[in-house]
């Protein structure tokens, strides 16, 4: 049976963010992907543009994770959107902000210069892939496709077994295995029902940063149009009619679609909407500020049954134009949930009661709004794991 030093489950972004930072000389270490192609969301991110970071201060990305921003506090402020935008220019990959200026990251900075998205000056995914395969490769890493974990067990090394009856052992081993959004690219959740079944808290994976679909849904003629500014408001299902107890509110863009409801704002709240629950859209505008379109429809759901408009009507649906949602789209862009943040010693990634074991990306229950923040998250996970292996090499 082969016995490696170091291996990474999963040949995602932070897998190999993790393998580019980490030099496996005088080691044997390994990277095993489930799928046929290595870094294949990673291609997918920003509609292939790879939306790799945000700009500014690393000290506002807190508050992009929820409630799980405090806890992820300490290791975003030591390995920063900075610390990622330095390490790609090092690298070779010049970086630029969404209307295609060169962004050049500062050095004696708290942050980056820009406070808008982060993307490769090419505005090509592939150049990021690159970068991290040819460094994974420099420092010493074996990647193998076709190698979808089935067992996890630890018998003094870590015992791996693959799905083909293939067996073998690591001292240490990296989960970075993803979620269960595009389960085609690898990220199916059974990882996380491996690592369950060895005795580490899972909290329930679930579709995130997702379009909406709601009940008797009137917009399907505008798809395609943005509305900025729109405060959306999620109800908890005892509150779908009540309206109190409210679960989340934010504010953003909002896009309508053929089928829902799209956009940066209901991509941000998705993960706190449930079918049945109701969810609020509030304009915040005079109806004569929106699409012409869609003042038409606003009239003709506000007419009467005489056929007359009635204004009030007309009035309440600009500030409360409410929906009972239907559904989530299952193949949310990222993933909510996923092993607990108190499993893990968020200074290394170590998950405390399993000793060799770490855990970083999108497999732990941490999870950004849209605009770079969960490819972020996977850097500073990755390189905060790949300090501690590093100072504890054997």
């Amino acid at each position: 049976m082969m016995i490696y030093d170091i291996a990474i489950i999963g040949a995602g972004a932070s897998g190999l963010m993790l393998a580019a930072n980490l030099d496996m000389e005088g080691s044997r270490g390994i990277i095993l992907e489930g799928s046929s192609c290595i870094g294949s969301k990673l291609l997918m991110s920003g509609g292939g543009h790879c939306n790799i970071t945000h700009g500014g201060s690393v000290k506002d990305f807190v508050y992009a994770y929820g409630n799980e921003g405090q806890a992820l506090r300490r290791c975003l402020y030591r390995h920063s959107n900075l610390d990622l935008a330095r390490w790609l220019t090092e690298h070779g990959v010049e970086l630029a902000d969404e209307n295609g200026d060169p962004v050049e990251p500062s050095y004696g900075s708290n942050g980056i210069d820009n406070e808008g998205r982060i993307f490769p000056a090419s505005m090509k995914a592939r150049d990021v892939l690159d970068v991290l395969l040819g460094e994974a490769s420099l420092n010493g890493w074996q990647i193998e496709t076709d190698a979808r974990v089935s067992g996890l067990r630890k018998d003094g090394s870590w015992e791996i077994t693959l799905i083909n009856g293939y067996e073998l052992r690591a001292k240490k081993v990296v989960i970075a295995s993803g979620g269960i959004t595009y389960p085609e690219t690898g990220s199916d959740g059974s990882m996380l029902e491996i690592l369950e079944d060895i005795g580490i808290d899972i909290n329930e994976p679930r579709p995130a940063l997702s379009p909406v679909y709601v009940e008797n849904y009137p917009y399907a003629e505008l798809s395609g149009i943005s509305v900025p500014d729109v405060t959306v408001i999620a109800f908890s299902s005892d509150a779908a009619y009540t309206c109190k107890g409210k679960a989340a509110r934010m504010k953003g863009d909002l896009l309508f679609t053929h089928e829902g409801l799209s956009g940066p704002v209901i991509l941000n709240i998705s993960k706190y909407v449930e079918p049945g629950e109701l969810i609020r859209l509030c304009y915040n505008k005079e109806l004569h500020e929106l699409p012409r379109r869609m003042q038409r429809i606003l009239r003709e759901r506000s007419r009467g049954l005489l056929g007359d408009v009635r204004t009030n009507v007309l009035a309440s649906f600009l500030n409360q134009d409410d929906f009972i949602v239907s559904g989530v789209d299952e193949h949310g862009m990222v993933t909510a949930g996923g092993v607990s943040l108190e499993e893990i010693d968020m200074k290394t990634m170590r998950i405390k009661a399993h000793e060799g074991l770490y855990a970083i990306g999108e497999s732990i229950d941490a999870d950004g709004i849209t605009g770079g923040y969960n490819l972020q998250l996977c850097w500073s996970t990755a390189a905060a794991a790949a300090d501690d292996l590093k100072d504890n090499k054997e």
